[in-house]
């Protein structure tokens, strides 16, 4: 579902870099079929195996010095993208002059059919609004990002490997936003209901986090300000609002 969403919904990319994590089941032949369908549409598919799982960061790290685009998109695989959504993220972060810029996202149950509408409904009804949020699912970067501040930081394997990255990213004061005009729907906590290891790395994360920016980042983005503004922010979800 994500690699079609992708291919069909891109309206200005053509490159596409796939980390296979050293999975254990069936995706190597997965994915050298799906490289062939996509080939076929000329898109350009690179896939990199790892002998072994090198963590999130690691292999975001490795698709993003695998490309010489001068816009960089990280997407998780357990997400279905709105049609024309490169478009709508590249709109974005230029209108914006944001350095990245992140989509809504949707963590209702799936559905091929009302997914899809809800999307377009959504957009219709926020068209260009935005908040300065990081969006960690699905974002677009500016290649300058890794330019300014480096990639990212690979000791943190599963987890807080993004808040480190926002962490850098404020403190070279660059901008980014989340856009209502890009719609995606994420399986909620698909990652972490498959993987058994990922509490105790993430509690590994949380201590090299801590020790090496000096504060716990659960007493900025657990307060009872943030928590009372994420309650609100998912009450309007439910009504269609951002």
């Amino acid at each position: 579902m994500c690699f079609a969403s992708l291919l069909e919904g891109a309206h200005f990319a053509h490159e596409l870099i796939v980390i296979d994590n050293h999975s254990t089941d069936d995706t190597p032949r997965f994915l050298q079929e799906f490289k062939k369908t996509a080939e076929s549409k000329n898109w350009i598919v690179k896939i990199i195996s790892n002998p072994e799982n090198v963590g999130v960061g690691a292999a975001f790290n490795q698709g993003i010095k695998a490309s010489n685009s001068d816009f960089i998109f990280l997407a998780n695989n357990d997400t279905w993208v709105m049609p024309q959504w490169d478009e709508a993220l590249l709109s974005a972060i230029e209108r914006l002059g944001a350095d990245a810029v992140g989509p809504h996202y949707d963590e209702s149950p799936f559905d091929p059919i009302k997914t899809p509408l809800k999307a377009q409904k959504f957009i219709r009804r926020n068209y260009r609004k935005f908040s300065p949020q990081f969006m960690p699912i699905v974002i677009c970067f500016k290649r300058t990002v890794f330019e300014k501040i480096g990639f990212f930081d690979e000791r943190f394997f599963v987890t807080y490997e993004d808040r480190d990255l926002r962490e850098r990213m404020d403190r070279a004061e660059l901008k980014y936003y989340t856009t209502a005009d890009c719609f995606i729907w994420h399986h909620s906590k698909g990652t972490r209901d498959t993987i058994e290891i990922c509490p105790s790395y993430e509690q590994k994360s949380l201590a090299k986090f801590i020790e090496k920016w000096g504060f716990d980042p659960r007493s900025v983005d657990n307060t009872p300000a943030v928590r009372r503004g994420l309650k609100w922010k998912r009450f309007k979800n439910r009504l269609g609002l951002f």
